[in-house]
């Protein structure tokens, strides 16, 4: 009877000598197991929430918190978008509110608001210097001067020209220096201008309209959005920067006017308001931090089973 032959390993290196170990200890049914429980493994990991729950009783709890978070998301987005409308509607009102205080004779939707006479140029700017000298006895709305320290800030006058101007339509002739010069002078909230004609007026204010580019009267304003507090928020306080142009760059004899409205918004140094409001500020505050805990948890999970991918794509590359 003839000696066995002895067995001759092939394996040439440590990861097919591995493998050949593997295949030396495991019989066929073990791995006909192993597979069949990779299977599985991979089949669950693909399955959606609702086929997990029917096949193991695992509670989607993923899907839970996922659905939680985008009805939360949503209830902020609709009070954001509550209270960004009132900001936008009160920054209009106010804007069309100013162009009916400071220039006369404005009418809504005009967009060709202009003058054409020295006379008129000079009454709507003394008009616009004493509405706003009178603005806390005409006005309807909580608007007030900007303080700066003890004193308010006062209304600044300048006018824009060129340096030297000689121009002679009749004879085809100018002399024009194209540099641009500017003055001002600045009226304060305490001061009182008395209308009436050009001599009369303490503004003591002349212009030359054949080298004159524009006149600007820019001041600043504040005022409180009180209306937020029907919503259950808190005001803000906002700041204005009114500049009121007079247009006379294309001397053609036809002045236009506008007036621009830069706001810029802040929280109130101190405030008080009694009532409900505070604890619906509250409120709003836990649930922001309910918010924010739900959406950490949604991100813990997603990492959670994203690792678990990531575990299982290794396990899968070594049964391979």
């Amino acid at each position: 009877m003839a000696d066995p032959e002895p067995v001759i390993s092939s394996c040439s290196s440590r990861e097919e000598e591995n493998r050949c170990t593997f295949n030396q200890h495991t019989c066929p049914s073990e791995e006909r197991l192993l597979e069949d429980q990779m299977r599985r493994k991979l089949k669950f990991f693909f399955m959606t929430p609702c086929e997990k729950f029917w096949t193991r009783g695992r509670k989607p709890w993923k899907l839970a918190m996922q659905v939680l978070k985008i009805a939360m998301v949503t209830i902020q987005l609709i009070f954001f978008g509550l209270s960004n409308q009132m900001v936008v509607a009160f920054k209009e009102e106010n804007t069309i509110a100013f162009k009916h205080l400071f220039l006369k004779g404005y009418v809504d939707r005009d967009d060709t608001y202009a003058v054409y006479t020295q006379s008129d140029v000079y009454d709507r700017i003394v008009f616009a210097v004493n509405q706003y000298l009178q603005l806390r006895s005409i006005s309807v709305g909580n608007h007030a001067y900007e303080n700066k320290g003890a004193e308010q800030s006062a209304m600044a006058i300048c006018w824009h020209f060129y340096k030297q101007g000689n121009i002679c339509p009749g004879n085809d002739t100018f002399d024009v220096d194209p540099e641009v010069k500017t003055e001002c002078f600045f009226v304060e909230p305490d001061e009182a201008v008395d209308t009436g004609t050009l001599e009369e007026n303490k503004l003591n204010l002349t212009l030359d309209f054949h080298r004159l580019l524009t006149v600007e009267l820019q001041f600043k304003l504040k005022a409180i959005n009180l209306q937020t507090i029907r919503h259950h928020e808190l005001p803000d306080c906002y700041d204005f920067t009114l500049t009121i142009t007079f247009d006379n760059r294309a001397h053609s004899g036809r002045i236009k006017i506008s007036l621009e409205n830069d706001i810029s918004i802040r929280e109130c140094k101190d405030w008080h308001v009694s009532g409900s409001i505070q604890k619906n500020t509250r409120y709003m505050m836990i649930f922001d931090a309910f918010v924010l805990l739900t959406c950490l948890a949604s991100l813990t999970l997603c990492a959670r089973s994203v690792v678990r991918g990531l575990q299982l794509q290794q396990v899968g590359a070594a049964f391979s």
